[in-house]
């Protein structure tokens, strides 16, 4: 499982090795609203919010 951080390495939300997300659904998409940067905590590396917001917008577009 990995660990998503905001600037300050306070948890958002967990995701599994795949990305799948698994916990802190509203709370990543409230950080991603209000422009914050996301980490993954393992690495440091930047967060691409598009991995796990893609197929919720493609599903719900008609």
């Amino acid at each position: 499982m990995k660990a998503i951080v905001d600037e300050d390495g306070d948890i958002i939300a967990i995701a599994t090795d795949d990305h799948t997300l698994i916990g802190g659904h509203h709370r990543l998409a409230v950080a991603g609203s209000m422009g914050k940067s996301l980490f993954w905590r393992d690495t440091g590396k930047p967060v691409k919010l598009d991995l796990f917001f893609k197929h919720h917008e493609s599903f719900h577009s008609t």
